[in-house]
C-alpha cells in the first residue's frame, strides 16, 4: 500500500471512530434494547441492591407485542400519518404558491422577498415556537385577540384542545418548512425552458393551463423529491409538539409517544426502544417505496 494511502487512511480513522461510536453503536445498543426488559430500576448503571424490577434481561419480542396492542400507540400512529398528510399538502401547497409569485416577471424586487421569506429557516426552532405558543395563547395571544375582534365568540383553546393544537401544530409546521419547499421549486423553475412557455401562449394557452401542462410536467421531480424528504421529516416530529405541549400530544406523534415511554412516569427503556425500532423500520419503507414510485413515474415518462 502507497504511503500516501496510509497516511489518508490515518487521518480518517478519528473521524470514523468518531462516527461509530456517537452514531452506529446507539442505534446497535437501542436495538438490543427493544429486545430486553430494561426499566429504569434493572439498568446497568442503577444499584440493582436496591432495585424491587426483575434484572434486566432478554425477552424477545414481547416489547413489539405490548407496545402494538397498546391504544395509546395506534392513536399516536394513526395521528402521526394524518398529520403527514395534512402537513405535506400545506407546505407543498404554500411553497408552490409562493414560488410561482416570485417567479413571475411582473413581480419586482424579487430577491428582497425571497430573502424575506426564508427568515423561517435562520431563526432558531426554539424561539420560532415558544413565540407561536404565545401567538396561539387562549386568553393573550393575537390570534384570538383578532379572532374576538372579528366576533367569533366561541374561541379555539389552542394550547389544551387536542383537535385545535393539532391545527396549530400543522400552522406552525408550514411556516417552519415552507422555505425549504420554495427554495426547492423556485430552483426548478429555473430550469423552464421560456421556448417552451411562449410556445404554450402562442397555441393560445391561459395561465392555468401553462402552469398544468408546461410548468409543472417540467418540475415535477424535484417537488417530488422534496415531498419525500418533508414527509420523512414529518413522520419524525418531535420537537415542535414537544415544547408546545407534551402531554397533550402524547398519544398523537409517534416519536413523542416513544420518548414519553422512556421518560415519562413509568420510564421503560425497552418498549421505548422498541417503538423507535418500528417507526425506523415504517419510515425505511415509505422512503423505499416512495422512491421506487418516483423510478417508475420517470421511467413511465422515457
Amino acid at each position: 500500500m502507497k504511503k500516501s494511502t496510509m497516511i489518508a487512511l490515518l487521518l480518517i480513522l478519528p473521524g470514523m471512530a468518531a462516527f461509530l461510536f456517537f452514531n452506529l453503536w446507539p442505534i446497535i445498543y437501542s436495538i438490543y434494547l427493544a429486545f430486553t426488559n430494561a426499566q429504569l430500576g434493572n439498568f446497568p448503571i442503577y444499584n440493582a441492591a436496591q432495585s424491587t424490577v426483575s434484572p434486566m434481561h432478554f425477552v424477545g419480542l414481547e416489547n413489539f407485542r405490548w407496545i402494538l396492542g397498546d391504544d395509546k400507540f395506534r392513536s399516536a400512529f394513526m395521528w402521526t400519518w394524518l398529520f403527514v398528510f395534512t402537513s405535506v399538502t400545506l407546505k407543498v401547497f404554500v411553497g408552490t404558491a409562493l414560488s410561482l409569485l416570485y417567479n413571475s416577471k411582473y413581480v419586482k424586487g424579487k430577491m428582497i422577498y425571497r430573502s424575506l421569506l426564508i427568515i423561517p429557516w435562520a431563526l432558531p426552532l426554539l424561539f420560532s415556537v415558544t413565540v407561536w405558543k404565545f401567538m396561539f395563547d387562549p386568553v393573550f395571544g393575537p390570534i384570538n385577540i383578532i379572532l374576538k375582534s372579528i366576533g367569533v365568540s366561541n374561541l379555539p383553546n389552542w394550547t389544551n384542545n387536542a383537535f385545535w393544537g393539532f391545527i396549530a401544530l400543522n400552522i406552525i409546521e408550514v411556516w417552519l418548512a415552507y422555505p425549504f419547499m420554495m427554495t426547492v421549486i423556485t430552483s426548478a423553475l429555473q430550469s423552464v425552458p421560456d421556448t417552451l412557455v411562449e410556445a404554450a401562449i402562442i397555441d393560445g394557452a391561459n395561465y392555468w393551463q401553462r402552469i398544468r401542462h408546461v410548468v409543472l410536467p417540467v418540475v415535477g421531480k424535484p417537488i417530488a423529491f422534496a415531498t419525500i424528504l418533508t414527509s420523512a421529516a414529518s413522520f419524525q416530529y418531535f420537537m415542535v409538539p414537544y415544547i408546545y405541549n407534551a402531554p397533550l400530544f402524547e398519544d398523537k406523534f409517534l416519536l413523542l409517544y416513544g420518548f414519553r415511554k422512556a421518560f415519562g412516569a413509568s420510564p421503560h427503556y425497552g418498549r421505548a426502544a422498541a417503538v423507535m425500532v418500528i417507526a425506523t423500520l415504517v419510515l425505511a419503507v415509505y422512503m423505499y417505496v416512495n422512491v421506487k414510485i418516483s423510478k417508475l413515474q420517470e421511467g413511465a415518462r422515457g
